[in-house]
């Protein structure tokens, strides 16, 4: 089986369990491997400290009672000899001190000592002793009867520190050290760590289960509505927990399913806006063209004139579903300059006068020329749609006024009219693509203003109350030299 087919409850179960197995052997080859060599370096770094405690006090005539406690203490044999080979000071644990059996006596770890510096230390095996003298004794059980140990290789830690009072007299520490028990301590650890090894793998494997459902059920709840998101209900919640990351990620989810269940709400209304827009020119393009084909006298510029003008209507939508598409897409070639809003905005306003013929009454109102820097087509464009929609939606007898402001480095252009209004449940996401207004369409022309000006490092914004009218208005940062 691929990896790609297990599922993240037992992959995370195996990696919990890896881990638990991990650990126990690390314990085991410290305990088996590594202990003795553990023993020994700690052993050596306690006898160091041990000889600076001893030499710091060797002139001080209660070194004996120190002598004796660290012995003690540390089931440790202490020996002081002086530079004629006698012992000045010695202590020595209730079993005796064993030496290795090539050694000559004491007074040979002084020469040891000066040729390393003034510290010699080892660590050596033995099957005899050496008496408080240094005389050594070997020791062989078969020359005895009775109850009597056995004949085992002892290890010991010697080690010989030449030492200097402060009046000059020299001496020769030495400090030794039985390694034997760390075997009776090692079985005993052994045991120890089986025991524990066993219960500690017991307790992995469950723990192992226990941790690895409670990560893994978020995930795969994730997955199963991710599933259901894919078969396009949008109506699912994601719901994740255990971890924040698992709960941003389940919060982004639902943030996108939302989207994305707007998104299909727009996708229908588009499909249901455009048909129409598209369904009604087609008719009437397809229907007069019959009809001047198949009634005489109908081949007229009036009838051929609905023509035209239904094919602008065509022509329009897909247009603007092309401008969009581009600016959203970020394919539109952007070329900021820097042009008079005021003049743009006139000029604007001057047209629509022209083609209303009196019949709309329109004015613009300034507080002067004003630059901005900008795409001059992207700015033409919004206010031309925002005067056009006023001019098509306002109603009868709609009266339109262009405004320009400036205000803390910004210039405002609003389009008032005091036409019929817009409800208040359409004002939001009227600036959304397909969002279809109160005089139908398919609504791309204030998605377009949005885009456009927001590309321009502008905002948008709209106000509007039932039959008292709205205003659109755009706002750009005004150039400064």
């Amino acid at each position: 089986m691929t990896s790609d087919k297990v599922s993240i409850r037992w992959k995370l179960c195996t990696y919990f369990i890896g881990f638990a197995v991990s650990m126990l052997i690390i314990l085991w080859l410290m305990q088996t491997v590594l202990l003795d060599s553990i023993y020994a370096l700690y052993t050596k770094e306690t006898m160091k400290e041990h000889s600076k405690t001893i030499s710091e006090n060797i002139d001080n005539p209660e070194l004996d009672s120190l002598l004796i406690s660290i012995s003690q203490e540390n089931e440790i044999s202490i020996y002081i000899l002086s530079e004629n080979g006698m012992i000045k000071s010695a202590t020595e644990r209730s079993t005796s001190v064993r030496f290795n059996k090539a050694s000559k006596g004491i007074l040979e770890y002084w020469n040891l000592a000066s040729k390393n510096g003034g510290t010699y230390i080892t660590e050596v095996e033995s099957t005899g002793v050496f008496t408080d003298s240094g005389v050594f004794l070997e020791y062989d059980p078969t020359h005895f009867v009775g109850n009597v140990p056995e004949q085992n290789d002892f290890s010991s830690m010697i080690m010989a520190t030449e030492v200097k009072s402060p009046s000059g007299e020299k001496s020769l520490l030495v400090i030794l050290s039985r390694m034997e028990p760390i075997a009776s301590m090692g079985e005993v650890l052994m045991i120890i760590l089986s025991v524990a090894s066993v219960f500690a793998f017991g307790a992995g494997i469950i723990f192992a289960f226990i941790a690895s459902k409670g990560l893994s059920s978020p995930i795969s709840s994730l997955s199963d509505s991710a599933k259901q998101l894919a078969t396009g209900d949008y109506e699912v919640v994601f719901e994740g927990g255990g971890c924040s990351e698992l709960t941003q990620l389940s919060e982004t989810l639902n943030n996108t399913t939302q989207k994305l269940r707007k998104t299909d709400k727009l996708r229908k209304e588009l499909l249901a806006n455009v048909s129409h827009d598209l369904r009604t020119p087609l008719t009437m393009i397809g229907g007069y063209g019959e009809m001047m084909r198949d009634i005489p006298g109908e081949n007229n510029s009036e009838n051929i004139q609905i023509i035209i003008d239904e094919t602008k209507r065509l022509t329009k939508l897909v247009n603007d579903a092309l401008d969009l598409s581009k600016l959203q897409s970020g394919n539109f070639n952007f070329h900021p300059v820097v042009f008079c809003i005021t003049d743009e905005a006139s000029d604007i306003v001057t047209q629509f006068e022209k083609l209303s013929a009196g019949k709309t009454d329109i004015s613009f109102e300034n507080d002067g020329d004003v630059y901005v820097n900008a795409d001059e087509v992207l700015v033409s464009e919004a206010i031309y749609n925002l005067v056009n929609n006023a001019v098509i939606h306002g109603g009868e007898d709609v009266s339109i006024v262009v405004r320009q402001k400036t205000e803390n480095g910004k210039v405002k252009i609003s389009v008032i009219d005091n036409g019929r209004g817009i409800p208040p449940e359409m004002l939001d996401g009227i600036w959304e693509r397909y969002q279809k207004g109160m005089g139908g369409g398919a609504g791309l022309g204030l998605a377009i203003v949005n885009t456009g000006i927001k590309m321009c490092g502008g905002t948008c914004g709209v106000q509007s109350e039932l039959g008292k009218g709205t205003e659109f208005w755009i706002e750009l940062p005004i150039f400064k030299d």
